[in-house]
């Protein structure tokens, strides 16, 4: 071919084509916005109908595999501190997939609650803990949990992708597109895990109920495995809450999701279990403006039921876990009733 041009020459019609399927996907938006204003509406009068299609747009375990009876558990102790002891334990919670964690358990005879104490991105539970010193962002938000008097239980999720810290090295991304193609999600099995691990600690003597209390990623698996999960009485999901439309990272979306459950519409699923949302005023990753939308509208999806069982705040604060404990104290009070 005899003709040329300069490689810019054909700019103008990418940036049209690039217009045009974002134009494409904003109608839809619009479209998937109106459709999920008509799908929630049941969903206070049929909450297992609703709990039941969110672990079918999840995937598999959470639907197509029952759990039956309590997970293998190998526990090992790491430590004994002032008024508790510290575990690390595993879970055989499927066939070839085994789940870890630290527990932190009362000294004490009482049966007490337990919380799921779940980390956020490039987090580990002796990252939260404050095993290796500083737990950064988490702002110790585990220890300032068990002074209350309850047992944590931290599961280390696949989110600890820092290659300095870890060389165990993954793409979260890449194993969640994979986890798709055969029906499932690294949400559900993530989910399913924390499930085989409740079935475990709902057996032991020690465990009176269930909490979660999460930050970041952490927020998002708190609010979604509480919107499955009814045995978790109380949470709180900090520095997550916003509209999936404005963050629309391929590990929180599935196909269709938009015309179903935003978050919003998952906290929904929560009632009439008490929930703590809380974001920050300088939250340098998720824009604060987002999530006041978005209770803004959950605010509106209820008024019907009210809003009593959900507390809704700002705080002054960037991405990490609120420097109050006021969050913590109403979980822990609501889980000890």
């Amino acid at each position: 071919m005899k003709y040329r041009e300069e490689k810019s020459a054909a700019d103008i019609h990418k940036q049209v084509y690039l217009d045009g399927i974002n134009a494409v996907i904003a109608h839809r938006q619009r479209d998937a916005r109106k459709s999920r204003d008509e799908y929630i509406k049941g969903v206070f009068d049929a909450q297992e109908k609703y709990r039941e299609e969110l672990c079918r747009m999840l995937g598999w375990p959470l639907v197509g595999q029952p759990r039956e009876g309590i997970p293998a558990v190998k526990s090992d102790l790491l430590s004994v501190e002032d008024g508790y002891s510290v575990y690390r334990m595993s879970f055989d919670v499927l066939d070839g997939l085994t789940m870890t964690g630290l527990l932190f358990k009362i000294d004490t005879d009482e049966k007490k609650p337990l919380v799921i104490m779940q980390h956020g991105g490039l987090g580990t539970p002796e990252l939260m803990s404050g095993v290796y010193g500083s737990t950064t962002n988490l702002n110790d938000m585990l220890q300032r949990t068990i002074r209350y008097g309850v047992h944590a239980f931290a599961p280390q999720l696949l989110l600890w992708d820092d290659k300095k810290q870890h060389p165990v090295v993954f793409d979260r991304r890449a194993i969640d597109a994979r986890l798709k193609r055969v029906g499932s999600s690294i949400t559900a099995l993530e989910i399913y895990g924390i499930q085989r691990i409740l079935d475990y600690f709902e057996a032991q003597s020690y465990v009176k109920s269930f909490g979660m209390i999460g930050l970041s990623y952490g927020g998002f698996y708190t609010l979604y495995t509480t919107a499955v999960e009814t045995r978790i009485k109380a949470a709180v999901s900090a520095i997550f809450f916003n509209t999936r439309d404005a963050y629309p990272w391929s590990d929180w979306t599935w196909t269709s999701s938009a015309y179903k459950f935003d978050d919003a519409e998952i906290a929904c699923l929560v009632y009439p279990r008490k929930l703590c949302i809380r974001i920050a005023d300088n939250d340098e990753l998720f824009d604060v403006k987002g999530g006041e939308a978005s209770f803004e509208r959950l605010r509106e999806l209820c008024k019907s039921v009210g809003t009593d069982w959900v507390s809704f705040g700002i705080f002054e604060g960037k991405h990490e876990y609120p420097h109050d404990d006021e969050s913590i104290v109403s979980l822990v009070e609501e889980i000890s009733k």
